[in-house]
């Protein structure tokens, strides 16, 4: 029993008794959220069809990115995860900048889908306050992350199942519509959808460029798994499994989703409705008690994906205070093994995102997506950069690695071109360009905090060094 209790804490102190399946299921639940149900329909909007080139070329650059993730974490599984990678390959500086934007992230991530629950309850009581459920959601899921992490996994896990549960009947019943005519008079929809409505990019490459920043918000999130190797049981072996699944079966779910929805629906329908593509098309098939479901589990979702942001957040503040680079008040631990000065301060900073639903409830959602996804480029940019120092410096000791990354240093690369792309996108799209002037602030913000920290630290190191000559 002994053995067992040692085995399942780390020296951190954090308990390390997520399973492998809380694991996969934590990060499906943070990538799988209201960006997929009901962010799309914004998405197709400014791309129509061609929004489905944006999923597949994300999914792609997703998946080269978590393929190098998954090199350095079966090697070092750590609750930092990437940004202590960057900080012992990069640099510290690089390390701090890294956990502050991915903090960024998740911040801003978790304030959108916020919002957007308060939208989704609007379909039942469409004069209700869009701010009220946020905030509600906000208590909850900051109680959730302050349990014990076997708890959190649990409900995250069951939240997970529900989310793939309303994915999967969306696919089938979309693909007898599709396919066979079922629930639409007999007439099958085929693949015409995709072009007869103004073509198939009815709003030139422009359009797909101007989209790229929503969908890569929707992918992202999927590094959180990495994070959550600091408190998974048996790390080398879990790790190794979850990375070789999760990646293959978001991409299912999110570009099988996009097709269908695509295929069922005229893109022209999906943005004249306010409401998630998913309500549509289970009232196509005469089942409204169903499409009421289907939004309560698209809530259920948002609130799973806040779920696991606070947790990657609290988690990352954990991490570098643990190095000393924040306040050591955010390593303090409940009970539960839990930190909970970090999940409290996170869930702090989210609560902003309440105050701009209440005063723009209309906008809010794809102000803070976009705003959120140039803190995802840059994890997404130094996870690439420090798999490639971390393969170097491994070729030159001649190591032998547990899980190493096919194609080295060939998908690396191609991923930092596809990152570069995207950021050219993001920056020239009036939309969205907001998000990297946003970023850059904050970047901007987190550089100088390092330095002045690093001063501090260097003058206490000389006082004492002082002292201690003067003892002598």
């Amino acid at each position: 029993m002994e053995n067992e209790n040692v085995s399942n804490h780390h020296s951190d102190g954090l308990n390390r008794s997520l399973s492998n399946r809380q694991i996969q299921m934590l990060a499906i639940g943070g990538v799988i959220g209201v960006g997929l149900f009901y962010g799309a329909a914004t998405s197709v909007k400014l791309a129509g069809p061609g929004v489905l080139l944006d999923f597949v070329l994300c999914g792609i650059l997703a998946a080269i990115v978590m393929r190098a993730l998954g090199e350095m974490t079966v090697e070092n599984p750590v609750a930092g995860s990437f940004s202590q990678y960057a900080g012992e390959f990069l640099g510290p500086q690089m390390g701090f900048l890294t956990s502050g934007m991915w903090w960024f992230y998740w911040v801003a991530t978790v304030m959108s889908e916020l919002a957007a629950i308060g939208i989704l309850v609007q379909y039942w009581y469409p004069s209700f306050p869009a701010w009220l459920p946020g905030l509600i959601a906000l208590l909850l899921f900051t109680f959730s992350n302050l349990l014990a992490v076997k708890i959190f996994g649990e409900i995250e896990y069951w939240f997970a199942v529900l989310k793939i549960i309303a994915v999967l009947a969306f696919m089938i019943f979309g693909a007898l519509i599709i396919m066979t005519g079922m629930f639409n008079h007999g007439q099958a929809m085929g693949l015409t959808n995709l072009w007869i409505n103004g073509g198939f990019l009815p709003h030139g490459w422009f359009g797909v460029l101007a989209a790229i920043s929503l969908v890569v918000q929707a992918y992202s999130g999927i590094e959180t798994l990495a994070v959550e190797a600091g408190e998974s049981h048996n790390p080398g072996t879990t790790m190794r499994k979850a990375f070789k699944t999760v990646t293959v079966r978001i991409s299912i779910f999110y570009i099988g989703s996009i097709l269908i929805m695509l295929c069922a629906f005229p893109w022209s329908y999906l943005i004249a409705k306010n409401v998630s593509p998913y309500v549509l098309l289970f009232a196509k098939i005469g089942i409204p008690v169903a499409a009421g479901l289907v939004n309560l589990i698209i809530i259920l979702s948002g609130l799973s994906s806040c779920n696991t942001g606070l947790y990657g957040g609290s988690r990352m503040l954990f991490g570098m205070a643990s190095k000393g680079l924040y306040s050591a008040k955010f390593t303090k631990l409940n009970k539960n093994h839990v930190p909970h000065v970090a999940v409290w301060a996170t869930a702090a900073m989210i609560s902003f995102g309440i105050i701009i639903t209440y005063l723009a409830p209309n906008n809010v959602y794809v102000w803070i997506t976009s705003a959120s996804a140039f803190a995802s480029l840059w994890t997404w940019g130094v996870i690439l950069i420090s798999e490639l120092a971390f393969r170097r410096r491994s070729n030159r000791e001649n190591k032998t690695l547990k899980y190493p990354m096919p194609f080295w240093p060939t998908l690396p690369i191609i991923g930092l071109l596809m990152l570069a792309v995207a950021l050219i996108a993001i920056a020239t799209s009036p939309l969205t360009k907001i998000s990297v002037y946003g970023g850059i602030a904050w970047l901007v913000l987190l550089w100088l905090y390092y330095k002045i920290k690093m001063k501090q630290n260097t003058k206490f190191v000389e006082l004492n060094q002082i002292q201690v000559n003067e003892d002598n």
